[in-house]
């Protein structure tokens, strides 16, 4: 199942809500790149559901018991996909039905806007599971892998408010004049998690997306040296999306086909194989001692040759960049041109 945040114009204004995303048949990538498929409205669906089983307050339940908020939902339900399932599939049978005042339940995709899918994230982790990567881009920076990174998951923190969904526009920061993308998995938590037994973490998953670490090589190279870990080199801009598959769907990570496209050319291509600290693992890890909230984003590190940096070619101003993975589908950004002249930090003499 795909988990998608949407958003729709309305008279009074733009309204984003939650929906169950369901591809054409056929090659998931390409549908998904061209936006072949429908959502439906989860909240709506069980509105009009409700009022066909006969219910006097169909609105009313639907707010009490299926909200339009995916974090919402999941606060009520977890990781339990029962109540969506049956939605969906009473939708899809009733698909030219509308909700009690007229609302609209299936949306193709090509009308609404797709917006992160988790639109409040507390929490951004990314970790490092890919030794080559590592090699490669702590290499290049006069660097070298930390014997901790053996012994057990580490992650950075990034900055949560600066999402990007699928088909947005990210900007180019003026201190950088190398700007990069990173090709990443992501899982995002289901429900709260703590002091959670390995053998019980995967349950905490809701699903996992694609996940762009945007990145300001030349500023990041200095922060680095610091030791205190990436600032202004990556906080600007992450992309995510383009919705979540959840785990039944979503198989294991590490043979999924992926690809990096730069203006529809394709610039590397990477099967991630096994992580070095799998997802279950890094939600074990942080879970002890410290709370994991419900849309958590917990990333992979970048995939090998997921990165311009370790194959050593840069995208421009205006460039599209697209992330592809079977399973999952694309997540497409714009970069936008530098909104003013370079600027460097220097304390004034």
């Amino acid at each position: 199942m795909k988990l998608a945040t949407f958003r729709v114009e309305t008279p009074v204004g733009p309204f984003d809500r939650f929906g169950v995303v369901r591809l054409d048949d056929g090659d998931t990538i390409e549908n998904a790149r061209h936006g072949k498929g429908q959502i439906i409205d989860i909240n709506f669906a069980y509105a009009a559901m409700q009022a066909d089983g006969g219910d006097s307050n169909p609105t009313g339940r639907a707010e009490a018991f299926c909200p339009a908020d995916l974090q919402q939902f999941a606060g009520l339900y977890g990781t339990d996909l029962g109540l969506l399932e049956e939605t969906v599939a009473w939708a899809e049978a009733h698909r030219d039905a509308t909700g009690p005042r007229g609302e609209t339940l299936i949306w193709s995709l090509a009308d609404i806007a797709l917006r992160p899918p988790i639109a409040r994230v507390p929490v951004l982790r990314d970790f490092a599971a890919f030794e080559d990567h590592l090699e490669n881009t702590f290499g290049k920076m006069d660097l070298s892998i930390p014997p901790a990174w053996y012994d057990q998951p580490t992650a950075f923190k990034g900055n949560s408010t600066t999402m990007f969904g699928h088909d947005s526009t990210v900007p180019w920061p003026r201190y950088t004049k190398k700007l990069d993308y990173e090709l990443e998995l992501a899982a995002i938590i289901g429900k709260p998690a703590l002091d959670v037994d390995l053998d019980n973490a995967s349950d905490y998953i809701m699903g996992y997306t694609l996940l762009n670490d945007f990145s300001a090589r030349d500023t990041q190279r200095g922060e680095m040296q610091v030791s205190t870990g990436p600032y202004k080199g990556k906080d600007f801009a992450w992309g995510l999306g383009p919705w979540i598959v959840t785990s039944d769907e979503m198989g294991d990570p590490a043979d999924l086909q992926m690809a990096v496209r730069i203006d529809g050319e394709v610039w590397a291509e990477s099967t991630p194989g096994p992580m070095q600290w799998s997802f279950p693992e890094a939600v074990s890890y942080t879970s002890q001692d410290e709370m994991l909230n419900i849309g958590e984003v917990l990333g992979s590190g970048t995939v090998n040759n997921g990165c311009g940096f370790e194959i050593d070619r840069w995208i421009s101003p205006g460039a599209v960049v697209e992330l592809e993975a079977d399973r999952i589908g694309v997540l497409r950004h714009h970069v936008a041109e530098p909104n003013g002249a370079p600027i460097r930090w220097q304390r004034a003499q």
